[in-house]
């Protein structure tokens, strides 16, 4: 498990792109250049944090050469949506962040995954997230770099634009997802509150994508509705979503124009028939259609 890797900088708009342009047109060893982030326009501290946005979203990996190049997924959103424009691109990128497969978002992990309460303060969320952390996780770890990763967590999500000033980059794009939201509260410490997003406001892509993928490394065929509502990395923990949204989602997806689900019960249980085709390849065809 990873803590603090982020610098205390939630991700920026514009910073995926100038991360994947730089080691892809500029040096793969870009993040090892002491004079990097003169080239980019990012302090030094905003380098080393964009360094670990890419690799823990799993855009970049780190050769054994120590280079960086892009994964095929960040290859791919390299050359469709870099910028990020598309709200169906963050939410894939959110699912990865979530899985956390590269062991370096690991507050991520817990906020939807592990962690149940809808709303709390943020006093007690980091209360919470310390007491977890000290219960798995073998060695200390200073509780400032705690409070820190849930202080980015909640700006990553909350973090908007200035509608008063077009010129202000200084906003997350994750806010797109509307997945949490920061509320007043009568007591000291402000709420913080999962939210249950509309369809729309992610797409239908990174469910399905996601969906694939749990089928992929599952090596399963059929996945239940209650799967999708309760297993760790697919739609109602990472995506905050409802049994009914879930099952709204997947009515659409059964329809879908070159990949249909197909509804299948077995013994008395609902399953969705998953086809046959890798999370990359069926987020190509999304990209190039």
């Amino acid at each position: 498990m990873a803590y603090g890797r982020h610098e205390s900088f939630y991700l920026r708009d514009k910073w995926i792109s100038k991360g994947m342009k730089a080691i892809n047109e500029r040096s793969p060893r870009f993040f090892y250049e002491k004079d990097g982030f003169e080239k980019i326009g990012l302090g030094k501290n905003m380098v080393r944090s964009l360094k670990f946005w890419l690799l823990a979203l799993d855009l970049m990996k780190e050769t054994d050469e120590k280079t960086h190049v892009l994964t095929e997924l960040g290859q791919l959103i390299y050359n469709y949506d870099r910028l990020l424009q598309k709200n169906e691109t963050v939410g894939i990128l959110h699912y990865h962040l979530v899985c956390n497969r590269n062991n370096l978002a690991t507050v991520f992990y817990w906020y939807f995954v592990v962690y149940k309460e809808t709303v709390t303060q943020r006093a007690d969320l980091k209360k919470a997230f310390k007491t977890w952390v000290k219960n798995n996780e073998p060695r200390e770890v200073s509780e400032n770099s705690l409070d820190r990763d849930v202080d980015v967590l909640v700006q990553l999500y909350t973090k908007s634009a200035n509608e008063n000033d077009p010129e202000d980059f200084i906003f997350s794009p994750f806010t797109k997802l509307n997945l949490i939201k920061v509320e007043a509260s009568e007591e000291t410490s402000e709420n913080i509150r999962k939210i249950y997003p509309n369809i729309d406001e992610k797409g239908l892509i990174p469910l399905y994508y996601s969906l694939l993928a749990y089928s992929q490394e599952n090596d399963l065929e059929l996945i239940s509705l209650d799967e999708i509502m309760n297993e760790a990395f697919l739609w109602g923990k990472v995506f905050n979503l409802s049994k009914n949204k879930i099952i709204e989602s997947l009515n659409k997806l059964t329809t879908h124009r070159k990949y249909p689900l197909e509804y299948v019960r077995t013994n008395n249980l609902d399953n969705v028939k998953v086809p046959k085709i890798s999370p990359l390849n069926y987020l190509r065809y999304e990209l190039t259609i």
